[in-house]
C-alpha cells in the first residue's frame, strides 16, 4: 500500500500488514476501560438500574454503557452548535428524505440527490470540539433530532433515546455532574487517541482541506467530513465490542462474513460474484482476489462468504433466535460501530474485522482502490487455526 493510496486512514503504519495495530488498539481499549471505571461505577450503574425497573432492555456490560456515554458526549462536542442551530422546517424535511431513501431503487438515488443539498446547507458539520452549548433535556433532544435528521447515527440514537429517557428523571444538578465527567472523559480521550492512535489516521486532516469540498451537496456529506477523533473512538468501539460478543459468537451454530464490494479485485463488469438475497456469492474468477480466497477458507471451515454492496443493506431486517447466527462484519472504521449495534438489534451476534484502509468508489476514491483486511485477526475471530 502506497502512501499516496492511503485516502484518509491506513492500519498497516509503516509495516506491511497490520499486526501492530491490533496490538495497540488492545492496550488502549484497556487504558479507556480503565480510565472510565469512575463513570462505570456511578452513573452507568445507576443507569443500568434504570433499565431494569422500568424493562427497556437486556442489560449489557458496563464496557458497553461506557461506549454509549463516551460516543455520547464525543459527539455533543462536534454536533450539538450545529444541532441547535437546525430549525424544524429543514430537519422535518431531510428526516422525511432519510425514510424515503430506505426504500432504495430510483427514488432512492432522487431522495439523495436532494438530502446531499439540504444536508449541505443545514447539516453540515462543523470542525470544532469546543461546543458552547450547556446540556439540558431540552438541548438533549434537539441533539438526537440532529443526529436523526443526518442519517447517519440511526443506531446512536436508538440507545441515546434511553439516557435521554434516564436523564429526564434526573435533577439538574445530577445532570450536570454526569456530564462535566463524560465531557472531561471525551476531552481525555480525544488528546489521548492521537497520541496512540493518531499514526493510523494522519491522512484524516488532509483529506478533509483537499478532498472533502468536492463532496459539496453529496449525500455523502457528514460521513466524509468525520473527525480524527471519531476514527480513534470506531476503532475502541469495534474492540470492545468484540470483546463483549465474543463468547457468544463462538456458541452460534451459523458463522457469516460480510465483505464489502470494494475487496474484489475485478471491478463491477468482470466480477462473477452471483446476486443473492442475502448479497453477492463469490464466482472464483480470480485466484489474485482476496474475496475469492476467503471464500476457499470458508468452505474449509464451514462460514458463509457474502459480499454486501452498501452498508445500508448488510442485513436482513427480520429478527432471529439471538445465538443462532453469528457475523463478521468487514467494513472500514466509520461504519464499524453502527453495524455492530445494528446486528445486534436484530439478534446476530456481531465480530468485525476493520478494513486495512477504505477505497471505495462511493465516498472516498474515484477510481476506487482495492482493499483488504487482517487476514491473521479474521481467524483469531473465527479461531481458525
Amino acid at each position: 500500500m502506497r502512501n499516496i493510496d492511503i485516502v484518509t486512514y491506513s492500519l498497516l503504519g509503516q509495516y506491511a500488514d497490520s499486526n501492530e495495530y491490533y496490538v495497540d488498539v488492545a492496550a488502549f481499549t484497556n487504558e479507556v476501560i480503565l480510565n472510565g471505571e469512575p463513570i462505570m461505577n456511578s452513573a452507568i450503574l445507576n443507569f443500568k438500574n434504570y433499565i431494569k425497573e422500568n424493562n427497556i432492555e437486556s442489560l449489557r456490560s458496563n464496557e458497553e454503557y461506557l461506549l454509549e456515554l463516551l460516543t455520547l458526549a464525543i459527539l455533543w462536542q462536534l454536533y450539538s452548535d450545529d444541532a441547535f442551530e437546525l430549525s424544524e422546517l429543514p430537519k422535518n424535511i431531510i428526516r422525511k428524505l432519510v425514510e424515503i431513501r430506505k426504500q432504495g431503487g430510483n427514488i432512492k438515488a432522487g431522495a439523495d440527490f436532494i438530502r446531499g443539498i439540504l444536508s449541505t446547507i443545514f447539516l453540515s458539520p462543523n470542525s470544532n470540539y469546543e461546543s458552547t452549548i450547556n446540556l439540558s433535556s431540552k438541548n438533549f433532544k434537539k441533539f438526537i433530532t440532529w443526529l436523526s435528521a443526518s442519517g447517519e447515527f440511526d443506531e446512536e440514537v436508538k440507545r441515546f433515546n434511553n439516557w435521554e429517557k434516564y436523564f429526564s428523571t434526573l435533577a439538574l444538578k445530577k445532570l450536570e455532574e454526569i456530564f462535566l465527567a463524560t465531557a472531561a472523559y471525551a476531552l481525555w480521550f480525544n488528546a489521548r487517541s492521537e497520541v496512540v492512535l493518531g499514526k493510523y489516521t494522519r491522512n484524516v486532516n488532509l483529506f478533509l482541506k483537499n478532498e472533502y469540498p468536492k463532496h459539496k451537496f453529496k449525500e455523502d456529506i457528514i460521513l466524509c467530513g468525520r473527525q480524527r477523533v471519531e476514527y480513534h473512538l470506531n476503532m475502541v468501539g469495534a474492540e470492545i465490542m468484540n470483546r463483549a460478543f465474543r463468547d457468544d459468537f463462538f456458541k452460534t451454530r451459523i458463522k457469516k462474513l460480510l465483505l464489502p464490494i470494494c475487496m474484489r479485485y475485478n471491478n463491477e463488469k468482470n466480477c462473477k460474484a452471483k446476486h443473492t438475497e442475502e448479497g453477492y456469492v463469490c464466482g472464483s474468477c480470480t485466484a489474485e482476489c482476496r474475496v475469492s480466497k476467503l471464500t476457499e477458507m470458508g468452505k474449509k471451515y464451514g462460514f458463509e462468504i457474502l459480499i454486501i454492496s452498501h452498508g445500508s443493506s448488510a442485513f436482513r431486517e427480520e429478527k432471529v433466535k439471538y445465538g443462532e447466527i453469528g457475523i463478521v462484519g468487514v467494513a472500514c472504521v466509520l461504519n464499524l460501530m453502527s453495524g455492530g449495534w445494528k446486528a445486534r438489534n436484530l439478534n446476530l451476534v456481531p465480530q468485525c474485522v476493520i478494513l486495512d484502509y477504505c477505497g471505495c468508489k462511493n465516498h472516498w476514491s474515484n477510481e476506487g482502490i482495492v482493499t483488504d483486511i487482517n487476514v491473521n485477526q479474521l481467524k483469531e475471530i473465527l479461531d481458525v487455526k
